[in-house]
């Protein structure tokens, strides 16, 4: 999947359930465009990083239980082959190849913040 795409689904996500406007889980996944089991996957992807999600029968929706912020930032820049170079080091640098880029995707648990840089 394009991760743009990736990253506006998320981010829609997450604005659903704080404004607890998803709807049933079959709601949820046609707002997002996505299958059932694709929503249970990006609800996961969410509580990987302590998203405290909930549903509720009640009210037929999705919700956090506490307040939860959630920050998505990427940036993508096209290189030519012999300006790529590779560096790395420093703290929590967990390099990923994903279609032949290399990112790095940065968890800070004290602020609940989550940036995918790409370098």
């Amino acid at each position: 999947m394009n991760l743009e795409k990736q990253a506006v689904r998320i981010n829609k996500a997450h604005q659903l359930i704080l404004e607890e406007k998803t709807g049933t889980p079959s709601e949820f996944a046609n707002k997002l465009n996505i299958s059932r089991s694709q929503l249970y996957n990006l609800i996961g992807i969410l509580k990987e990083y302590d998203a405290p999600i909930k549903y509720c029968k009640i009210i037929n929706g999705f919700y956090y239980l506490k307040p939860f912020l959630l920050e998505l930032k990427y940036s993508l820049k096209i290189t030519l082959d012999e300006e790529n170079k590779e560096i790395f080091g420093g703290n929590n640098f967990r390099p990923t190849l994903l279609d032949g880029s290399m990112f790095t995707l940065q968890y800070q648990n004290s602020s609940r913040e989550t940036t995918l840089y790409n370098n």
